[in-house]
């Protein structure tokens, strides 16, 4: 909320019909003028050349950026302002039918919900409100305030999102309201059950940006033979069993992930001791290179490998390496098979991804067809100005 009178600033053209037509930022480094006497996360009041209001910013001079709003000129950045903002974005997951009690969604994705900067995932009754910087992590218990009101949840934690694709580690949290969340968080989508960590790293242990592929590969599972590469907690794992497939192999080089996923096996009545299920700790080539040298192939296989990893010896840059993954991965495909090829890396444009998946097509001899292509769900909107903000890739292949 407002503790002074906002800062006035002028924005030149083309500035103030991008900020009205939804871009998140504008770059400090294109304004001819700086911003006088502002401070990290200051408030300022953003009009046209002619002094027509045309929205607010909040100041980011670390980040280079103004995260800018929106607004009418009757508008003021009072707590009614955020009241508004999450009432709207409240509403539009009810009709969506995404807030239940145990559910798990993205409430505030950022400009998509007219607050740029601001990220805040529900789990259960548990909420993470994510400043995308430092300055912006002022005005999180702002948020946290109205979302408290709204939501009426257990808890509300912030944490700053730090720069970058690659984040490892505990991330700090502050508790905005209510008592620290448990350990362990149990959410269910489509009657599946997932346990989450909410106070550890940055990721939770379910994205739920992959919530519609995990719908859609639903039908593909049934009676298949599925290799989950890179499989995390095994989100794709635990459908693909429920599904009854053939047999679930999930591979991931992490021994601490792996376990996760067993702890998801058991929660949905999975016994881990079924012949059907393995674990596999291993690097995704050196597995990949094996079950070639034995002639193992697979009805279905699922590439949704990290942006990066440098753990020494088994490097991987998605920009560099996916190609080669994709490659790879073709060749164990059993004929007429379906091979997903995901990600969720804010860098890889669409059209890269395909010219990648076009060459390992090539390189292979493998005929694919493309049965579906996936983007964010409905809790993950985008303003039409900023396509950059549509992170998630996934293209379902058939590969004759």
């Amino acid at each position: 909320m407002l503790t002074a009178e906002p800062i006035s600033l002028a924005l030149p053209d083309p500035w103030p019909s991008r900020v009205r037509g939804g871009t998140p930022f504008v770059e400090l480094s294109e304004l001819p003028i700086s911003v006088e006497g502002a401070e990290p996360g200051d408030v300022l009041a953003l009009r046209a050349s002619n002094y027509d209001p045309v929205g607010f910013g909040f100041y980011d001079p670390e980040s280079g950026k103004i995260w800018s709003m929106p607004a009418g000129p009757e508008e003021t950045l009072d707590e009614k302002f955020w009241h508004r903002r999450v009432h709207h974005a409240l509403e539009l997951r009810g009709r969506l039918g995404l807030t239940g009690e145990e559910s798990a969604y993205r409430l505030i994705n950022g400009e998509g919900d007219g607050l740029p900067g601001f990220l805040v995932d529900v789990y259960s009754r548990h909420v993470v409100v994510y400043s995308l910087s430092a300055a912006l992590d002022r005005h999180a218990p702002a948020l946290s305030k109205v979302i408290a009101a709204e939501l009426h949840p257990h808890s509300v934690i912030s944490k700053i999102r730090p720069a970058g694709e690659q984040v490892t580690g505990r991330i700090p949290f502050r508790i905005e309201h209510g008592e620290e969340p448990p350990a362990n968080v149990v959410v269910r989508e489509g009657g599946v059950a997932y346990e989450v960590h909410l106070t550890g790293g940055l990721n939770t242990g379910l994205f739920v940006d992959m919530r519609t592929v995990r719908q859609s590969l639903r039908p593909w599972f049934r009676g298949r033979h599925v290799l989950n590469t890179f499989c995390y907690t095994g989100s794709f794992s635990v459908v693909a069993a429920l599904e009854e497939a053939k047999s679930v192999t999930s591979v991931d080089f992490s021994a601490g992930v792996l376990d996760w996923a067993k702890t998801n096996f058991e929660l949905n009545q999975l016994k881990l001791n079924d012949k059907r299920f393995k674990f596999v700790r291993d690097d995704v080539f050196e597995y990949i290179r094996v079950s070639r040298r034995h002639e193992k192939t697979f009805d279905v296989v699922i590439l949704d490998p990290p942006a990066m990893t440098t753990v020494p010896g088994k490097r991987w840059f998605l920009k560099s390496d996916y190609g080669r993954l994709i490659a790879h991965a073709l060749k164990i495909v059993s004929p007429g098979g379906l091979i997903v090829v995901a990600t969720t890396c804010t860098a890889s444009r669409p059209e890269k991804l395909e010219t990648q998946i076009r060459e390992a097509a090539r390189e292979t001899g493998r005929r694919l067809r493309l049965v579906e292509s996936i983007g964010l769900p409905a809790d993950f909107p985008t303003q039409m100005i900023y396509p950059q903000a549509r992170h998630l890739k996934c293209f379902l292949l058939l590969a004759d």
